[in-house]
């Protein structure tokens, strides 16, 4: 059966003085959010529980610390493309002295994100001290398979493997469809709601690309899930969306088998294995052809003879021999964001630097230009840059530490 999207317009709220206090049980309080038990612990924050005391909803909280993210230099790559205003800005390179520039650039756009299968941010809030906090979707049922090197475990039936790849299929396509690649893809970062259903989780390394060219010199990742062409020294530029989809290979993988397919005891040697060595069945799995052979497209060590996401989506094994076939490309991605309103431009020139709001306009427009149903005329876009030099000369954009829309690994 064909299942679909239901889309609703998703805002996120921001709140720059939000204050940390103390209730009578002892618990911090986050303005209207009781703090309760730490779930997760990352690099660079931690993921606590939280419980809205005005509705009694569930949420994770996400809690960084400023000083710790400047020291971060590679979140996002800004675009190599800045179009027009880049051009404007000159030979500036504000990540230089910046770190987090390349992270205030997608504030007003990724705060937009809303797919039954991309994790959900509510709320972003600033105490003005060091911490940034980030309300997100409670994925109560936890990650979608607790597996590693070193732990195997049992592996899914073939229709609930079939199940979750396919909501993989729709969460991937629509990121890439938004110019973005994910780069981290593993079970550890596909959770699962109250109701079951997958949610991608975790865009710490993700990178945005010009559109069209989703070329990318820099590797990120985990090293078992990594893409052969990776996995060498020296390498030129490779395809962020087919290194994306080895990732997913390897992650069906592990759901039909419950075990990753390259295993060795350093990385020198894995890294050796995932270039030169051919994926084994497991004996006794006896698995459908089918998926045996959707699994030699996915994980093709030549990345330009690799399976792409539209031959994916058809594969038998995928749509069940079309009986089921998915939702299409274009019902699945036709509302890319919900509308950027004039509103958001000008909370993005409250919460940015004047030179990071050239960048979410070029942003917006790239993204407009996806919709097919918005677009930016020569007149505006000039309108829009003057207004802005106008208010950095009266000194009437406020330069403030910019709310970063940052996602770790747990």
């Amino acid at each position: 059966m064909t299942h679909h999207r239901q889309t609703s317009v998703h805002e996120v709220k921001e709140t720059l003085d939000a204050t940390v206090t103390e209730n009578k049980e002892g618990e911090r309080c986050l303005n209207n959010y009781v703090l309760k038990e730490v779930v997760g612990q990352g690099a660079y924050g931690t993921v606590t529980l939280a419980v809205d005391k005005l509705t009694g909803n569930k949420y994770a909280i996400k809690e960084f610390s400023k000083t710790r993210l400047r020291k971060k230099t590679n979140y996002f790559r800004r675009p190599r493309d800045r179009g027009r205003f880049g051009k404007a800005m000159g030979n500036y390179d504000p990540s230089s002295s910046d770190p987090l520039y390349l992270i205030r650039g997608e504030v007003a756009v990724l705060k937009k994100l809303n797919h039954p299968n991309v994790v959900k941010l509510f709320e972003v809030l600033d105490d003005e001290q060091d911490s940034l906090y980030m309300v997100l979707e409670m994925c109560e049922k936890g990650v979608l398979m607790d597996i590693s090197i070193q732990k195997v475990t049992t592996p899914f039936s073939d229709e609930k493997a079939r199940h979750y790849f396919r909501e993989m299929i729709l969460g991937f396509e629509y990121l890439h469809e938004h110019d973005i690649v994910h780069r981290d893809i593993k079970p550890d970062n596909l959770l699962l709601s109250s109701e079951g259903v997958l949610k991608i989780v975790d865009f710490g390394v993700s990178e945005m690309f010009t559109e069209g060219n989703d070329k990318m010199k820099k590797s990120a990742g985990s090293p078992a899930f990594m893409a052969p062409e990776l996995c060498v020294a020296n390498r030129g530029e490779i395809s962020g969306k087919a290194a994306d989809i080895w990732s997913m290979g390897v992650t069906l993988y592990c759901l039909a088998f419950g075990r990753l397919p390259f295993v060795k005891d350093n990385i020198v040697d894995l890294y050796e294995s995932i270039r030169n060595d051919g994926i084994t069945i497991p004996e006794g799995s006896n698995p459908d052809p089918e998926l045996v052979d959707l699994l030699h497209k996915v994980l093709e060590k030549d990345p330009e003879k690799r399976i792409i996401m539209s031959k994916l989506r058809e594969h038998p094994w995928v749509s069940n021999h079309g009986k089921d076939p998915l939702v299409s490309t274009g019902e699945n991605c036709s509302e890319l964001v919900t509308e950027i309103t004039e509103d958001d431009l000008s909370s993005a020139i409250k919460l940015l630097s004047f030179r990071s709001i050239i960048a979410v306009h070029s942003a917006v427009q790239k993204f407009k230009r996806l919709s097919k149903s918005h677009h930016y005329s020569a007149e505006e876009m000039d309108k829009l840059k003057k207004d802005a030099q106008d208010a950095e000369e009266k000194k009437e954009i406020e330069v403030n530490e910019p709310i970063a829309i940052i996602t770790e690994s747990i």
